[in-house]
């Protein structure tokens, strides 16, 4: 499953927690079965964690009110504990009634007057039985594998043959998804369920929500956060020019992506310390040999921190195309520019710059090669 670039859902936590009196207009009520003089506690999703706002005893009759914050539009969590809590949004102009079992808020919630909250729990939903599909698909592959003693062509041979009911539910959850946000792009609940969707396939969904946004809540911080993170995410999807970079090679002369300009160039993000990058580069090795005279480059860019490592995995590993590094680790200028969550990571471009391609490796890469070389 695709794992967002950006962590979404992290940009909901940095807003800071201001306490305000409730002025009146806000409510936030409700009764609560099995209760016995229980406290409820609400808080605001705020890093490093949740701040405890409001809190209220119920009483003998199940119910309770909380009379002393006035919220802004944001993520907030109604609990006793850390593992009986339902996630709210919640707005100063809400008149909030709730109804459920003290014993189990999360399933037994029930929500009226926030149409915010009552979108994220419609996104919940869908969520919760993409999840169940694919644990019971995981637990049937999980099962053969047990019951049977495969060699790894016949366990790759298996594996293939649950891709094709795996990505039907990717693919129709996520439908439903982009649906329902298409639906709501000025709904704040909205920016939890799109970090899911990849961007390179959804930039349009991407695209909607932020204007809906942004035109709904123009100073509103997380929806600030929530435009620059995606105006930046965006200016790497497939179909766009690459952003250039301009860094030092090893003998310290500086090699601009955009000198190679005419060729179609596989930018490779990889470092001397990343297991996973090193075992990948007998196959990008194999694909500079097959492709180089057809008018094939590769950008090697690394995140070392150690010039002597990064010289000497270039040596080992047989690494003969342009590299470059500002050898800041994480803290590379290029981590940003490309939002790159991991390595390896490849961007791979056509003559033009134009980004065309992502994440190719192995046999995937000297395909795409084939198809663009030809």
């Amino acid at each position: 499953m695709y794992k967002s670039i950006i962590c979404l859902s992290a940009l909901l936590l940095l807003a800071s927690c201001g306490q305000e009196k409730n002025n009146g207009s806000f409510e936030l009520k409700g009764k609560l079965t099995e209760s016995n003089g229980e406290t409820i506690y609400l808080e605001k999703l705020v890093s490093p964690q949740p701040v405890v706002v409001d809190s209220v005893v119920v009483d003998a009759n199940g119910e309770f009110e909380f009379k002393n914050y006035q919220p802004k539009i944001g993520f907030y969590r109604m609990r006793t504990d850390a593992r009986n809590a339902i996630t709210l949004v919640l707005d100063s102009g809400d008149k909030i009634m709730i109804t459920a079992s003290i014993k189990d808020l999360g399933n037994t919630c029930k929500v009226e007057g926030s149409p915010e909250s009552t979108l994220f729990m419609e996104y919940d939903a869908i969520s919760k039985k993409r999840s169940l599909q694919l644990d019971s698909l995981d637990k049937a592959f999980q099962a053969i594998m047990e019951v049977s003693k495969l060699d790894s062509l016949r366990m790759d041979s298996v594996s293939k043959l649950f891709e094709a009911p795996y990505n039907a539910i990717i693919n129709k959850y996520n439908g439903l998804i982009t649906e329902k946000i298409q639906k709501n792009t000025d709904m704040y609940a909205s920016i939890i369920a799109i970090q899911g969707l990849e961007p390179d396939k959804f930039a349009d969904t991407y695209r909607a929500l932020d204007k809906g946004l942004s035109k709904k809540y123009p100073s509103d911080k997380n929806v600030i956060l929530f435009h620059d993170v995606v105006s930046k995410m965006l200016a790497t999807t497939i179909g766009q020019p690459a952003p250039d970079i301009k860094l030092p090679s090893p003998d310290g002369k500086e090699i601009a992506l955009s000198s190679l300009r005419g060729k179609v160039v596989l930018i490779d993000f990889w470092a001397s310390w990343c297991g996973p990058c090193r075992k990948e580069m007998p196959n990008v090795v194999k694909a500079y040999a097959k492709f180089k005279n057809k008018g094939f480059e590769i950008y090697g860019v690394s995140l070392d921190k150690e010039k002597d490592n990064w010289l000497e995995a270039i040596k080992a590993d047989g690494i003969t195309w342009p590299q470059v590094s500002d050898l800041q680790f994480w803290n590379s200028e290029v981590v940003k520019l490309y939002s790159i969550e991991g390595i390896p990571y490849t961007v791979l471009l056509d003559k033009e710059g134009m980004i065309i391609a992502k994440n190719l490796r192995g046999a995937d890469l000297d395909k795409k090669l084939t198809e663009v070389l030809q």
